[in-house]
């Protein structure tokens, strides 16, 4: 189990760890006189971030889902004290981002999403003391915690390793390891499977679940890997240029928004254009292939309502089966569909 450091003066004991309300980001443009200093500027004024709300309870995932640009980045870089917020407020432990910045740090985890925060011609251990120092943390203190978290992660053997000649998924693990060291009460995970591939992808996330349930972390994942997000049994935050489109747990977003696909299997071909006519008739779309029916009925028809329409041609349907939606399906429609909520 993961042994959580004692951190002196948190001003809030209660469950709710990470809380945003009315969060936002605005980037003014750059001023004339800074234009031929500036890599880029911008000409007009961007929203980042649009009066987010959310809440992340001690042994809760909520995973930060949205296209490049959609704010997630900008969100976590608020939270851990890297830039601040135009409008709102953002709490963790009851610590204010914007003022406790020092404080916040003691008790987050912060893990980025690529291998240059790592020193790669420096070892495990070092990379660990390194930061363990930058961040305040005693010798002895250390001394302690190294061998501690890299045995969580399951890198004791690469103690003494050259970060360089590590695999991107042990390379994922260090940086776990480093988010872990002071001992957080709440974790930041920036795309954290992005380089790794899927079987060490599997692995660190079902680490990362574990110490979720053991140590009741309340954690905050970004992820372009929805089966992922899937997996994890999170909640979700769905944000388009920087507006809130979904908050909530994902079987509530399926309950609300899917739609899932109607197949249909048929005794032989000509019944199955009967029916097809029948589901056309209904205003739904069909696919026919052979002896097999696909639809998509609207959200709020029901399988049975539509198969008792189609009458005594329901008698000749050998096999029914309910296809779920993907959730990359389900989220583009969400963003499709709606307004921002």
């Amino acid at each position: 189990m993961l042994m959580t450091t004692a951190h002196h003066g948190a001003p809030d004991d209660s469950d709710d760890v990470i809380v945003l309300s009315g969060l936002t980001k605005l980037y003014e443009p750059t001023p004339p006189w800074m234009r031929l200093f500036a890599r880029s500027h911008l000409q007009k004024p961007v929203k980042a971030l649009d009066g987010v709300d959310l809440v992340v309870r001690a042994g809760e995932i909520c995973a930060i889902v949205g296209p490049n640009g959609a704010g997630k980045t900008t969100m976590f870089r608020i939270i851990v004290g890297l830039t601040t917020a135009t409008g709102g407020q953002g709490t963790v432990l009851g610590f204010d981002v914007g003022r406790h910045s020092e404080q916040v740090r003691q008790v987050i985890g912060w893990m980025p999403s690529e291998d240059r925060s790592l020193l790669m011609r420096a070892t495990s251990r070092e990379n660990l003391q390194l930061h363990g120092r930058l961040q305040g943390m005693p010798r002895n203190e250390l001394a302690e915690r190294i061998p501690y978290v890299l045995e969580i992660v399951n890198l004791t053997a690469q103690t003494d390793s050259v970060v360089a000649g590590l695999s991107a998924g042990m390379r994922a693990r260090l940086r776990l390891a480093r988010a872990l060291l002071p001992g957080p009460r709440a974790l930041i995970l920036d795309e954290p499977t992005g380089a790794v591939d899927p079987i060490a992808a599997h692995g660190l996330l079902t680490l990362i679940m574990d110490l979720v349930k053991q140590e009741r972390l309340a954690v905050l994942i970004s992820s372009h890997r929805l089966e992922e997000i899937e997996a994890l049994r999170s909640k979700a935050l769905l944000l388009d240029s920087g507006r809130m489109r979904y908050s909530g747990d994902l079987d509530s977003l399926r309950r609300e928004w899917e739609r899932p696909e109607l197949e249909l299997v048929l005794d032989d071909s000509p019944t199955a254009h009967l029916i097809a006519d029948g589901l056309l008739a209904q205003g739904i779309p069909v696919d026919v292939d052979g002896v097999t029916v696909r639809c998509r009925p609207t959200g709020s028809d029901r399988v049975g309502a539509v198969l008792a329409q189609l009458g005594p041609l329901a008698n000749s349907i050998r096999h029914v089966r309910e296809i779920p939606m993907p959730l990359r399906d389900l989220i583009a429609q969400v963003y499709q569909r709606g307004d921002a909520r």
